[in-house]
């Protein structure tokens, strides 16, 4: 007996419409379809069949991802753009997800501050839910896990540079490394700028370099006076080819020697005991709502 899920039954291969509720999975996601054999990719697109969920503007409840599965581990992000906020003592840090990143949204921040969350999609967005039919499959294609460490490594990376970004001490140059760094991905280049494709608000903004909102305004202002950032008629942000050398200028070669202050215990603990596999996790932790403003 197979240990594979049942193959589905075929599915129309116009799959965009929002009265979809299923998607095979490696007809959306190119970097999954290459990790298995190209001789067994037609059955596997028959086997690996996910829900999929529709995500309209605004602030949404992930409790609605539980409806499709009873034991989802990750959600894959389809097309859009969708905010993550963590709210802390009246501040609030935002996360931008695009095509392709993982996320697990019905899960709280396992910390001992008191932080809330919470989710809001700008525009239109889709998302594949990845629950035990993944997983299953994964153990015949091994190398579809081999993807998604991949990508969660990528998105840690990523992580590593915002916070590098909101260490910077001028607001300037924060909101000038955080358009680079979303230009490597929604980025086009152009004969007189590089075009970051995102309609993003300056409260936003400021969410993402941790500073106030009046306070990104006048950086902005700033920037674009100089000639290095300025927002387009259509909404969008274009870079100027050069602006990334005021940010080159700050380097301190010395920071890379290192100079031994790395953490260190105080004293020894126990180990902790070791968490579940993340297939059996628990599932039902609540993720508070909150304005964040």
């Amino acid at each position: 007996m197979s240990a594979l899920p049942t193959p589905a039954s075929p599915l129309p291969d116009d799959l965009g419409n929002g009265s979809a509720s299923v998607i095979p999975l490696l007809r959306v996601d190119a970097g999954l379809r290459d990790a298995v054999p190209e001789d067994e990719r037609r059955f596997a697109e028959r086997v690996l069949v996910v829900p999929r969920r529709e995500l309209g503007p605004g602030q949404w409840s992930p409790e609605a991802l539980l409806s499709d599965s009873s034991r989802p581990f990750a959600a894959l992000l389809l097309h859009g753009v969708v905010t993550y906020d963590v709210m802390l003592g009246g501040r609030c840090s935002a996360n931008l997800l695009g095509p392709g990143d993982l996320f697990r949204p019905w899960r709280s921040p396992e910390t001992s501050l008191p932080c809330d969350a919470r989710w809001t999609v700008g525009g239109d967005a889709a998302i594949a839910v990845l629950d035990e039919r993944f997983l299953v499959t994964a153990r015949r294609w091994p190398n579809l896990t081999a993807v998604i460490y991949e990508r969660l490594a990528d998105q840690l990376d990523a992580a590593m540079v915002r916070a590098a970004i909101v260490a910077l001490p001028r607001v300037e140059e924060r909101v000038l490394a955080l358009f680079w760094q979303l230009a490597d991905r929604w980025g086009v280049v152009r004969p007189d700028a590089v075009v970051v494709e995102l309609s993003l608000t300056h409260a936003l903004i400021g969410r993402l370099v941790g500073a106030q909102r009046p306070t990104v305004s006048l950086a902005l202002h700033a920037l674009a006076a100089d000639g290095l950032l300025r927002r387009t008629p259509e909404g969008a942000w274009a870079l100027a080819h050069d602006s990334r050398a005021p940010l080159e200028s700050r380097i301190d070669h010395r920071l890379a020697d290192g100079d031994g202050d790395g953490p260190h215990p105080v004293r020894e603990r126990p180990a902790p005991p070791s968490r579940p596999a993340i297939h059996t996790a628990a599932l039902n932790r609540d993720v508070r709502s909150g304005d964040g403003h």
